[in-house]
């Protein structure tokens, strides 16, 4: 406890600064200071003996609630609360559920009573999260025994900073809060920022909580070092049922988990957040980089420029009141002097005066303080938001840039793979010898599908297709065209006689290659279709198909599968017109001049 003290007592005394003055203070205070406190402390032993005990702390507030017996509150954790001579709080303890000491909290208070600052001294190994599970994280929240938590409060009483240190004085990490005001399309939240920082400074995440009109825990959502979000809790209230829905949602924004917890009940001495103007965060922009939010936040900056202007002529109002104050103060000291008939009477009115003196310098220095800040949170405002227009316009500008560029190298790709194309069509036509005349010799085997119902009583067979042709016989379009003789064995076999479906078809067949030269289709393969028509014994028909054949070089063979679509009018026992599509493979053989060229005519060129 006193080692603490003194530990209080050098950082007041380290913040005097080294002005001549000040070191006379210290030489006084370091002479005199620690009598007073043994003194003190010998004075006092009956009261802070005195322990009393309270089953609710609420440590921003500094509020106990729930006093009771020790022996009542064995079992649950409870509270072990001293108080100084002006019965404020001077140390309250922790008893866990197994009746042992967590940590403790000292405070120091002002000679008003007005301000409060106070430590945590830690018993236990344990988590920084055991003083609030919602402020800090697991990122950097381990804690070891006789470690302190230095805490920095703001006005309101709530935590400003909290450095973790050893009892070296060696700083392990730290927290900063800040404090504003989210209102989304549903609902309106005060909003709690915890950012963390390790020994060397540097910042290891932060996370957002979310308390639902300041009252309610609606969502947590955690940052990375980064400022990626990467985990989100959401809560959800069910009043009338007394029940409390916990879902987890990852990085990508996918529920990973719902479930029901323990109900939530309300924080009876929960804060109701107002803005206070010493911060611009806009907690609405999980991505920070995008410079569109970021002039959504600037455009808010104006807002709050508006009301710092307000916050200064307020601090302006609340330092005129002090130095009202402090001068009623000062006739209130001259009135008691001049009307003091005796020295007791004397006494009792300079104490007075003495503590509204007192009240009113303090008041005079909080009210500076806040309208320095007030200025400096202006100007911070106002220089974000030129900065952040400026930026927008860079990046409209580039943009447009870039589309442009983009549209360029869409147009550019387009151009390369056209070319591509062309060369693979210039390189298959110096394999295949396109503008020579090459005879060729085809033979396939298929099976029919998709049978017209006129056949359906009918055993069907393989077919057989026996083709002789010359390449590039005539143009259209620029295009080759190859010409054949197809002889077709079709097997469509019946117990009747004059049903039976078995015979030779003679058909003229025409085959163009597209030419398509994708990327993924192999430079030695070829394509076909096929248009033809002819003699079926009996009657007559027609085909149209698909061939696709790779050639392999540098032999003359090439094999490849096929399938065509027949249509023909024969002659049972009456006229029928019927179709069938067959699938089937296909071996080749091409020639250049050693058959007899009987296609060896002139045909011209069309189109």
């Amino acid at each position: 406890m006193d080692r603490l003290f003194f530990i209080l007592f050098n950082d007041f005394i380290n913040e005097l600064g080294s002005s001549l003055s000040n070191k006379i203070i210290k030489t006084l205070l370091f002479s005199f200071i620690p009598t007073i406190i043994l003194t003190n402390e010998e004075s006092s032993n009956s009261i802070d003996n005195q322990f009393s005990y309270y089953r609710y702390w609420n440590p921003y507030k500094r509020v106990l609630d729930f006093k009771g017996d020790e022996a009542s509150f064995i079992g649950d954790t409870f509270y072990k609360v001293s108080f100084n001579k002006e019965k404020r709080i001077k140390t309250v303890t922790t008893i866990d559920k197994n009746n042992r000491e967590r940590e403790t909290y000292y405070f120091l208070w002002s000679k008003s009573g007005l301000r409060s600052e106070y430590k945590v001294k830690f018993h236990t190994r344990g988590n920084a999260s055991q003083l609030d599970e919602f402020l800090f994280s697991d990122q950097l929240s381990l804690v070891r025994t006789d470690w302190i938590a230095d805490v920095k409060s703001r006005n309101d009483g709530r935590p400003k900073a909290i450095a973790f240190r050893d009892h070296l004085d060696y700083i392990y990490f730290y927290y900063n809060f800040n404090y504003t005001r989210y209102k989304g399309d549903s609902f309106s939240a005060e909003v709690i920022e915890s950012s963390y920082f390790d020994s060397d400074k540097n910042f290891v995440g932060r996370h957002l909580t979310f308390w639902e009109n300041g009252i309610d825990l609606r969502m947590i959502q955690y940052f990375n070092s980064k400022n990626e979000i990467f985990y989100t809790k959401e809560f959800i209230h069910d009043r009338p049922k007394q029940e409390t829905i916990r879902v987890l949602i990852d990085e990508r924004g996918k529920e990973i988990e719902r479930k029901i917890i323990p109900y939530m009940p309300i924080d009876r001495y929960a804060y109701n957040l107002e803005w206070t103007g010493r911060k611009v965060i806009d907690h609405t922009l999980q991505n920070l980089t995008s410079l569109e939010l970021a002039l959504e936040f600037a455009n808010r900056a104006n807002e709050v420029l508006e009301k710092a202007n307000q916050e200064v002529l307020k601090a302006k109002e609340a330092l005129n009141e002090a130095n009202r104050i402090a001068k009623n103060a000062n006739k209130a000291l001259k009135r008691a002097e001049g009307l003091a008939k005796d020295t007791e009477s004397f006494e009792k009115e300079m104490d007075m005066a003495k503590v509204k003196a007192q009240k009113a310098i303090e008041r005079m220095y909080d009210a500076e303080r806040d309208a320095e800040e007030a200025r400096l949170e202006a100007a911070k405002a106002k220089a974000s938001l030129d900065a952040v227009r400026k930026a927008k316009e860079i990046e409209d500008f580039s943009k447009e840039q870039a589309k442009e560029g983009r549209k360029e190298a869409r147009k550019q790709r387009k151009e390369a793979k056209k070319l591509a194309r062309e060369a693979k069509r210039a390189l298959q036509d110096s394999l295949f010898n396109s503008e020579q005349t090459k005879a060729y010799l085809t033979f396939s085997l298929g099976q029919p599908f998709f049978i017209e119902t006129t056949l359906d009583s009918h055993i069907v067979g393989m077919h057989y297709t026996f083709g002789l042709g010359n390449r590039n016989m005539f143009r259209i379009s620029n295009k080759n065209i190859n010409l054949s003789i197809d002889i077709n064995w079709y097997d469509f076999k019946s117990d009747s006689l004059q049903e039976n479906f078995q015979t030779l078809s003679y058909f003229i067949t025409t085959q163009i290659d597209p030419r398509l030269a994708w990327f993924w289709i192999p430079k030695a393969m070829e394509s076909g279709l096929r248009i033809g028509g002819g003699l079926v014994s009996p009657g007559y028909g027609f085909t149209f198909g698909y061939t696709i054949i790779y050639n392999l070089l540098p032999t003359p063979m090439n094999i490849g599968i096929t399938s065509q679509v027949n249509w023909v009018s024969t002659t049972f026992s009456k006229e029928v017109q019927t179709y069938w599509t067959y699938f089937g493979l296909m071996v080749g053989f091409s020639f250049e001049d050693k058959l007899p060229s009987i296609f060896d005519i002139e045909v011209p060129s069309f189109f």
